[in-house]
């Protein structure tokens, strides 16, 4: 039973933090150098779409989220946990975001919607689609290597239970 405890807690810390490395991207892309196309974290642009402005939702929706895909990526690869795996995990959602999510937000398929029509200070404004894909791609990587790193040292074969 403290095995399935344990595991479960390393999965969800390991979601958790590459979920926070991956926001502390954004964050500085946002708010330190303003390379972020965008003025608001995707999912704070999406709740805002639902008509959600409180930010701290986005975050709890942020949070979740990595932390969810954390387990789907342990409980697909079980035993086999690897960076690659992960990062492959990171291409899928990365890939989800640009087909699915984007959309919803207002931002379009890739970042080529109608959002950088918006006044510049507007919550959903999007500057540049191929910044947008550029930038996204790489926290969605940055996301894979510490969930694939983390995942693969707490979880991997030498200490499954």
């Amino acid at each position: 039973m403290t095995c399935t405890i344990k595991r479960t807690f390393n999965i969800a810390l390991s979601g958790f933090l590459a979920s926070l490395v991956m926001f502390l991207f954004i964050y500085i892309g946002i708010n330190v150098t303003g390379l972020a196309p965008f003025n608001v974290p995707p999912s704070q642009a999406f709740l805002y779409n639902l008509g959600v402005v409180e930010s701290g939702y986005a975050l709890l929706l942020h949070f979740c989220y990595g932390t969810f895909w954390a387990f789907v990526l342990v409980y697909t690869f079980e035993d086999d946990l690897s960076i690659l795996k992960a990062e492959v995990l990171a291409i899928v959602l990365w890939l989800f975001m640009m087909f699915v999510y984007s959309p919803l937000i207002g931002w379009g398929f890739f970042g080529f919607g109608y959002a950088n029509n918006l006044p510049t200070d507007h919550p959903l404004y999007l500057d540049s689609a191929l910044l947008y894909i550029t930038i996204t791609l790489l926290v969605h990587l940055v996301y894979g290597w510490v969930l694939g790193y983390l995942s693969s040292r707490w979880l991997g074969r030498k200490n499954s239970h």
